[in-house]
């Protein structure tokens, strides 16, 4: 699986592999003409498969979407998300993911919403899915 970012470069996934074609950056998956547009709300993900996991279960509203690809990349996406009003935190359960919605909340406050409570008892979004869909007997 191969996921673009906004430098040209690709992050690439599979079973027994995780790398990326540089140049690293986040990614922005929908919406292309992200300078041009006037969205009062974005969601954040550490990953793309954590992105695609949300929206195989429609779980995020249509609204822009920001993809790390990195917990590094925090910084790079600071001046895509000062244009936010709500800033949805979908960030993985651990120390990194916890880091990078402190870093968030103290760059922009109120209007961070950490939304990791609603996956709690799993390691990140994609787990969640993985875990919820076995257990209710569902194979993607």
């Amino acid at each position: 699986m191969a996921f673009p970012n906004i430098s040209s470069g690709v992050e690439l996934r599979n079973r027994y592999f995780k790398g990326c074609i540089s140049p690293k950056n986040i990614s922005i998956p929908n919406n292309p003409d992200y300078c041009n547009t006037v969205s009062i709300e974005c969601a954040v993900f550490e990953g793309f498969l954590d992105y695609l996991s949300a929206l195989t279960i429609s779980a995020i509203p249509d609204t822009d979407s920001i993809v790390l690809n990195s917990v590094a990349n925090v910084n790079k996406a600071m001046s895509h998300l000062s244009r936010y009003e709500v800033i949805n935190c979908y960030l993985d359960n651990d120390d990194a993911g916890h880091r990078v919605l402190s870093v968030l909340s103290e760059a922009f406050g109120e209007r961070v919403i950490d939304r990791s409570t609603e996956y709690s008892q799993f390691s990140d979004f994609n787990d969640y899915l993985i875990r919820h869909n076995y257990k209710n007997g569902l194979r993607l």
